[in-house]
Formats: C-alpha cells, sequence, structure tokens
C-alpha cells in the first residue's frame, strides 16, 4: 500500500484512530511517495509553560468553575526547532491558540499556523492547521492550507509528546501534506 493509499484509509478510519495512524506512519517515505506529490515535514515544537521566564503559551481567558479547565483559552507562540534539544537550530515558530472544548477535559481545539523562518526551500512559508488535540497518546490533526512554497497545503500532522518537565515541553511533528498543482 502507498502511503496516499494509507493516508486515504486513514481518513476513512473512524472507529480506530490510533491503529490507522500506526498504519501510515509504519510505510515511511518512499519515492513513489515524492513522484506523487506527498511532502513530509519532520521538526520539534519546544513550549515554555506560563508562569516561568520567558513562557511561550500564556492562559489568556480562564472560567475556572468547579476546578475545570474546560472553556480555557492559551495562546502560544512556540519555537520549532530541528531537534529535541533547545540549542537546535531554529527553523520557524508555532503561533496559535488552544481551547479547552471538552467537558470531561480529555482535549480540546488547537488552531496553529507554523512559520517556517530557516527550513530550506520552505523558508518564509506557513502551514496552518486545525483540529483536536487529546490529553494522552499521539494528535492527528488537519493541515487546512499554507503561503508561499506552501500555498494550497492539504493533508495531516501527527505530534507526540517526547518530553516533559515542570517549565517545558517537547513535541515531535510529522507533517505530511499535497499542494495543488
Amino acid at each position: 500500500m502507498s502511503k496516499k493509499e494509507a493516508i486515504m484509509a486513514a481518513a476513512r478510519c473512524s472507529s480506530f484512530p490510533a491503529l490507522c495512524v500506526v498504519a501510515v506512519l509504519i510505510g515511511g517515505a518512499g519515492a513513489a511517495d515524492e513522484e506523487a506529490g506527498l511532502i513530509h515535514l519532520h521538526f520539534y515544537f519546544h513550549e515554555v509553560n506560563a508562569g516561568t521566564p520567558n513562557a511561550t503559551v500564556v492562559n489568556v481567558a480562564s472560567l475556572h468553575k468547579n476546578s475545570s479547565t474546560f472553556g480555557d483559552l492559551n495562546v502560544l507562540d512556540n519555537a520549532l526547532r530541528a531537534g529535541p534539544d533547545p540549542a537546535s537550530r531554529l527553523v520557524g515558530r508555532a503561533q496559535g491558540l488552544a481551547l479547552h472544548a471538552s467537558l470531561d477535559e480529555s482535549g480540546g481545539l488547537t488552531a496553529i499556523t507554523f512559520d517556517f523562518s530557516d527550513y530550506g526551500a520552505y523558508s518564509g512559508s506557513t502551514l496552518a492547521t486545525l483540529g483536536h488535540i487529546g490529553v494522552s497518546g499521539p494528535a492527528e490533526r488537519s493541515i487546512v492550507g499554507g503561503t508561499g512554497k506552501l500555498r494550497f497545503a492539504r493533508g495531516y500532522m501527527v505530534s507526540s509528546l517526547l518530553s516533559s518537565t515542570d517549565t517545558s515541553i517537547v513535541v515531535v511533528f510529522d507533517m505530511y501534506f499535497t499542494l495543488a498543482r
């Protein structure tokens, strides 16, 4: 099965989304994927928690009724780096918002623009994303557009928590998308 076929299968899969993500990731990118126009970007998202020096995420609205986070709104401007080390090369910024939109606090909604400042041919371009993120496990969200050399991008991204401390988190991102021709 080609990666494009795997993507289509994952899109149709509703009862076993985690298995679909695994099935897509096992295939790896190959020459056929490049010929089909599938682009893969890989990088690391570095977030510094609110309340710490140089915070890159802040809570801008909070209802805090019954100690629930439902309705909380966070805004972020996180570093995108080539590696998991905070000193690795800066490739861009992730700017957007996260809304705690689940009554049972199992997840929320994110709308994030990935702005690539130093990512080879894609420097100066952006990708716009939207989707649900859960509190555990990998998250899969939609790539709904782009600018510059990534104009008309459509696809998906998978993110997984790589490390977490009291003051920061590192998340690994893999984006898979095509461009309109």
